[in-house]
């Protein structure tokens, strides 16, 4: 390695550091089950954009898990393989009612993906029951280096969840912190698709509490919603009146 990478990495790596020791540590729940909040889907009502993700997608956005089977097809045999334990189902519209799923072989901006999307609970040493790996199926679940689907607050009486990318370390205003991966997420998950502000200022304010920037985030609309497309693993089809980019490509 030349003496000029080798500085740039090292200077890097310390700029880094500095920046995390700013950032307050981020806490999932010490109490959690998970059995009970994969039970039901999830309407998400806030959220951080991604690479998989822009904001022309925030429509209709819901998630859903359900155990692995491998009899399902190649993808969740996979994710049985790779160390995972849930297959997950991510759901969302753009403006013109085109649905968009974790399914789809095929992306947001038309380019390929490599599959679907599974989960596993406390795949890393040291991992909370609440603290999970979100990857595509084929990947293996330790390849993400660390859990990155953290659950900072859920209540299921009160039928909302706060989901975080795991710790923060770059530092934004008044003490907060966001993600350097922009990968890394921040939800607020809700079991209705009905709004309800006092609630969501409720779970900002817990990422707050968090050390969390909830800036970061920007609101999901679930209105003119049409019946929600099911999961990849129901038997029924697919709404006919609306387009779905996996048509481009082969089913899973």
């Amino acid at each position: 390695m030349k003496l000029s990478s080798a500085i740039t990495l090292i200077t890097s790596s310390t700029l880094l550091r500095g920046a995390a020791s700013q950032c307050q540590p981020v806490t999932s729940l010490d109490e959690f089950d998970l059995e009970q909040y994969t039970s039901a889907k999830w309407y998400s009502h806030q959220q951080r954009t991604s690479p998989f993700q822009s904001l022309a997608l925030f429509n209709c956005v819901t998630a859903e898990y359900s155990l692995l089977n491998a009899t399902n097809g190649a993808q969740e045999a996979a994710g049985s393989t790779n160390g995972y334990g849930y297959k997950v189902f991510n759901y969302a519209e753009d403006i013109d009612g085109n649905a968009y799923t974790s399914d789809d072989t095929v992306g947001e901006t038309g380019g390929p993906l490599p599959g679907s999307l599974c989960a596993g609970s406390q795949v890393f040493e040291g991992d909370k029951a609440s603290e999970a790996t979100v990857g595509f199926c084929t990947f293996p679940a330790n390849a993400a280096q660390q859990s990155n689907y953290w659950v900072l607050a859920y209540d299921e009486e009160e039928g909302y969840a706060l989901i975080a990318g795991g710790q923060t370390l770059v530092p934004t205003a008044d003490g907060l912190c966001t993600y350097g991966n922009p990968t890394a997420g921040l939800w607020i998950f809700s079991r209705s698709p009905v709004r309800n502000e006092a609630m969501i200022e409720k779970y900002r304010a817990t990422a707050i509490d968090n050390g969390i920037d909830p800036s970061i985030m920007d609101d999901v609309s679930h209105d003119n919603c049409a019946q929600y497309t099911p999961p990849s693993w129901s038997t029924k089809k697919s709404k006919k009146s609306k387009k779905t980019k996996s048509s481009k490509g082969s089913s899973k």
